[in-house]
């Protein structure tokens, strides 16, 4: 039950029918605790929401200046973090679906119900959303302490390893850089990033001996290198990545003719990110120095994805890398990739 002594709560009715209107503030008026406002037009509304705070938007679908699902999509964009409760004359439970599923908290038919009905539906969508947004708060603030994470297991590695201090780092930034010019979603670049900062993780489990070492290894010391793609995808398996993490450091030396390790997994076995991190992997290893080489250079690297596109790479990959590196040079591997 609401607290009589509640400041009451501000309802923004969007309504172009006055006789509607009208009703509901009599409705609301009899169950109380409501301070309602009414707008006739998403014009009105926007003009409103500039010089108040609704706390609830009660919002017919059709309107002088916008109709149907339409008005909804506005609506949240005019007030993202006020709950919405369509207010339709249709009885149509597919209206109410589609209205949840566009990030409406609930729905009333108009003629249905008293005003506690609408009082009550109107403090529930406020619950609702206020959990929504502390659910999304707390998942943002677990992201950054599980980014945090990656970014210290990724410094981690380089200090064992100074003569590749960086790599990883170079790879996500031109990773992300092809991610991008390849179209790819924000959220999808991010895992991108994630993976590519860590995908080197497993070679913690490789001698230090043998990864600094100057002269060509023994097959049976490069068999021990070669594990640390499938160890790596062991140690974070466990953690809850909102993205194939795990997939990207396990498939990123997977080559699409299946000449890959560690699985040999061939074409669309392999997951697109991890199609991109092996682009930008081999790119920035040819370029770079390395204990046992002096660095290649940019050319030897390009000519190297660009001689076994369709066959090791994936070709639009291996395009949108040339591209990259045309318009950014080798600038592209110290440049941030998301947000520092």
């Amino acid at each position: 039950m609401r607290d009589p002594n509640a400041p009451p709560i501000r309802l923004l009715m969007v309504e172009d029918n006055p006789g509607d209107a009208r009703l509901v503030r009599a409705l609301l008026a009899e169950a109380g605790g409501f301070e309602l406002s009414c707008a006739e037009t998403m014009a009105q509304a926007r003009d409103w929401l500039a010089d108040n705070a609704a706390d609830a938007v009660l919002l017919d679908l059709s309107l002088p200046d916008s109709h149907g699902l339409e008005t909804i999509d506005r609506m949240r964009g005019l007030a993202p973090l006020a709950p919405v409760v369509v207010f339709t004359g249709l009885a149509d439970e597919d209206v109410g679906v589609a209205a949840v599923k566009r990030g409406c908290q609930d729905y009333l038919v108009k003629g249905v119900g008293d005003g506690h009905l609408i009082s009550r539906t109107v403090l529930y969508a406020i619950e609702r959303k206020a959990l929504e947004v502390e659910r999304q708060q707390s998942a943002e603030r677990m992201k950054k302490v599980l980014l945090q994470t990656v970014r210290a297991m990724s410094l981690t590695l380089e200090m064992r390893d100074p003569y590749t201090a960086g790599h990883q780092r170079r790879v996500a930034n031109l990773a992300v850089a092809i991610g991008r010019a390849m179209g790819w979603s924000e959220h999808t670049l991010e895992g991108l990033q994630t993976g590519a900062l860590i995908h080197d993780l497993g070679k913690i489990n490789v001698p230090s001996d043998f990864l600094s070492r100057p002269g060509k290894l023994s097959d049976a010391a490069f068999g021990v290198v070669k594990s640390h793609a499938a160890v790596g995808a062991e140690i974070v398996d466990g953690i809850d990545f909102p993205w194939p993490v795990a997939d990207m450091i396990r498939q990123h030396h997977e080559r699409l003719d299946g000449s890959g390790y560690p699985l040999g997994l061939a074409g669309d076995a392999i997951i697109p990110e991890a199609r991109v991190l092996a682009v930008a992997d081999v790119v920035e290893a040819i370029s770079s120095h390395r204990p046992y080489r002096p660095a290649l250079g940019m050319d030897v690297a390009l000519a190297e994805i660009r001689d076994h596109r369709g066959s090791r790479y994936d070709p639009q990959a291996v395009e949108c890398c040339e591209k990259v590196i045309a318009l950014e040079g080798e600038a592209v591997f110290g440049v941030a990739a998301l947000g520092g």
